[in-house]
């Protein structure tokens, strides 16, 4: 399932699939998610909301991937 989920990208409120640790795209903020967790917004960029960096602003923007 890994090799999978390395290469998918998430957005805010899908269900995190693996426990790990999840790279925000936009601006290389890592964080730990749990499986079964929801994804939420980037805490360093907010990517995924108004305030986030351009082409992310938008709650279903995938930024979200798996590294580990």
């Amino acid at each position: 399932m890994a090799i999978r989920v390395a290469t998918e990208l998430f957005r805010i409120g899908d269900v995190v699939p693996e426990s790990g640790t999840y790279i925000c795209v936009p601006c290389g903020y890592t964080q730990t998610f749990y499986a079964g967790e929801l994804f939420t917004t980037c805490l360093a960029c907010f990517a995924g909301t108004a305030n986030g960096p351009e082409g992310f602003t938008e709650e279903d923007a995938e930024f979200w991937q798996y590294v580990g």
